[in-house]
């Protein structure tokens, strides 16, 4: 009879990092997988703004795209999730996914990090209002004035003495995709993983940057290609790190740890490219921040009433 095999030293190392990792709290775990995720977001704009200063925004988003779907090719491969069970739906998730992350690209090389980041944020107020049109929620008044308070910081960040930019339109135009791709989430998350929306994401981006990358194509040098490769890689990990940390912890607990975003992206601006932010920035970021904030904790709450009163009718 064959003896058992012994653990190797690796083996008993992974198994004690993984008992003393489950044995952190959920929101903790989440923290932790949002901290990385943010770690690598801004390496990625930073990345990208870097390569923006030479070469086409298309050029850099199409490969940002294109490497960052190749490496989720073989999890795809394990998984069989290239064919989706929500195909059209998936189809115009990829369509507006892969524009949203063309607008977040073309807005890090046109404007300051922290600019960049803090209208990103507004995706959270366009969901109240897509939410009503597309999946019939009917928020209450302070969900409603919340999203009224937070347009205005929209307002103060897009310069109100009308020396503003346009890629922050840009920007914002970005932030309302996110929000329409994040209601298709809701629609197709029940028969379609995150990986499957990452390929059609990454497949309809590559689609709609290709011809405009060739026409305005520059040969990048190997340091760039290098730099192509990592905004790929990085990003996706970005990704992934971001859907572990709100899939364990509770959204409420993830929302304050989310907005320190702003404050990586403006030390990083600072440090490579000079920018400080104006008092514009600063304090339409807090107004986004804030009311966005206020709106995840609301709806968390609604939906704890909800599932209460399910509960109690269920038991009645």
């Amino acid at each position: 009879m064959t003896e058992p095999a012994h653990p190797t030293a690796y083996q008993e190392r992974r198994d004690r990092v993984t008992s003393w990792w489950l044995t952190l709290a959920p929101n903790t775990r989440g923290a932790i997988w949002l901290l990385l995720s943010m770690t690598f977001f801004t390496v990625m704009a930073v990345l990208t703004k870097f390569l923006g200063t030479r070469l086409d925004p298309m050029q850099v988003a199409f490969f940002r795209l294109f490497f960052a779907t190749l490496v989720i090719v073989p999890w795809l491969l394990r998984d069989g999730g290239f064919i989706p069970n929500h195909a059209k739906l998936m189809t115009l998730r990829g369509i507006i996914g892969g524009a949203a992350m063309i607008c977040m690209v073309y807005a890090f090389v046109k404007l300051p990090l922290a600019d960049a980041q803090a209208i990103q944020f507004a995706q959270a107020l366009f969901m109240v209002p897509l939410a009503i049109i597309f999946l019939r929620e009917v928020p209450g008044w302070r969900r409603i004035t919340a999203v009224i308070i937070g347009f205005i910081g929209v307002l103060v960040m897009l310069r109100p003495t009308g020396s503003f930019e346009p890629a922050a339109f840009v920007a914002l135009f970005g932030a309302l995709l996110i929000a329409g791709a994040a209601i298709l989430v809701k629609l197709v998350s029940d028969k379609d993983s995150p990986l499957t929306m990452m390929l059609f994401s990454g497949v309809f981006g590559c689609a709609m940057t290709i011809v405009p990358m060739i026409l305005n194509w520059i040969d990048p040098t190997s340091y760039e290609w290098i730099m192509l490769v990592a905004i790929g890689v990085v990003g996706a990990g970005a990704h992934n790190c971001f859907l572990r940390a709100y899939r364990v912890g509770e959204a409420t607990a993830m929302a304050p740890i989310d907005y320190t975003r702003l404050l990586f992206a403006g030390v990083a601006g600072y440090l490579f490219f000079g920018t400080i932010p104006d008092a514009y920035t600063i304090g339409g970021a807090v107004i986004i921040a804030g009311t966005s904030f206020y709106i995840a904790r609301r709806e968390a709450a609604v939906a704890r009433e909800k599932a209460a009163l399910a509960a109690k009718e269920s038991g009645a």
